[in-house]
C-alpha cells in the first residue's frame, strides 16, 4: 500500500495503533487502504484517521466501512448543495466538511442550508464563506433548522426597527425657536447586536 519499506518510526506508529488503540490487523489493513485511496500515504494522516475512528468507537472493518460510506455520501451532498456535481471533493474540502460535522456538530440539513445561502449570496461555491455562516450559527446556539428560522425572523424585526428609527431621524425637523424643552433631548442609540444576543439567550 505505501510503496516503500517501513521505517522504524512508521513501524512504531503502527505498533501504537495496534497496542494502544486496539486495532486488529484487518482493521489496520483497511485503515491504510482507505487513507491511500484518499491520496495520502503519510503516517501522520493515517494516525489521525485512526484516532478519529477510535474516538467514534470503530473497532471493526465493518464499522469502518459503514463510517466511510456515510461520510462519502455526505461529502457529495454538500458538493451538490454548492452546485458541484462533476468531481470528487478535494482534501481541503473534506477537512472543512469534517470540521463542520465533528467540531460544530451540525447535521446535514443545516450544512446544506448554509451552502445554499452561500451560493445565493456569493454566486459560487465558497467554503470559507459557508464556514463564517456556520461559525455564527454555532456561536448563537443553533441546533435545528427551526433555530435558523427564528434567527431570520429576529433579524427581519431588528432590520425593520432600524429602518423606522432612521426614518424618524430623517423626518425630524430641528426647532430653531427658544424655550422648546425637547431641544436638548438625546436620542438613545441601541446596540442591536447586543439586543439580538440577549433575546436569543432568554430561557
Amino acid at each position: 500500500y505505501l510503496g516503500t519499506t517501513l521505517s522504524r518510526t512508521v513501524t512504531d506508529e503502527f505498533l501504537y495503533i495496534y497496542d494502544q488503540l486496539h486495532f486488529s490487523v484487518d482493521l489496520i489493513d483497511y485503515l491504510i487502504e482507505y487513507c491511500v485511496s484518499k491520496g495520502s500515504k503519510d503516517i501522520h494522516y493515517i494516525k489521525k484517521v485512526a484516532f478519529n475512528w477510535h474516538e467514534a468507537g470503530i473497532d471493526s472493518v465493518t464499522k469502518a466501512k459503514q463510517e466511510t460510506t456515510t461520510y462519502h455520501r455526505n461529502y457529495f451532498t454538500i458538493l451538490k448543495a454548492f452546485g458541484i456535481s462533476n468531481r470528487n471533493p478535494v482534501a481541503s474540502e473534506i477537512n472543512m466538511i469534517n470540521h463542520w460535522m465533528k467540531d460544530y456538530g451540525f447535521t446535514l440539513d443545516i450544512l446544506t442550508e448554509a451552502c445554499t445561502r452561500t451560493v445565493a449570496q456569493t454566486g459560487k461555491a465558497n467554503f470559507r464563506y459557508a464556514d463564517k455562516i456556520l461559525a455564527d450559527w454555532k456561536a448563537k446556539g443553533v441546533r435545528h433548522l427551526t433555530d435558523i428560522q427564528a434567527l431570520d425572523t429576529l433579524h427581519r424585526q431588528l432590520q425593520a426597527d432600524r429602518e423606522q428609527q432612521k426614518s424618524r431621524q430623517n423626518n425630524r425637523t430641528p426647532s430653531s425657536g427658544s424655550g422648546n424643552r425637547f431641544n436638548n433631548f438625546s436620542q438613545r442609540d441601541y446596540n442591536y447586536n447586543e439586543l439580538e444576543n440577549q433575546l436569543l439567550n432568554q430561557p
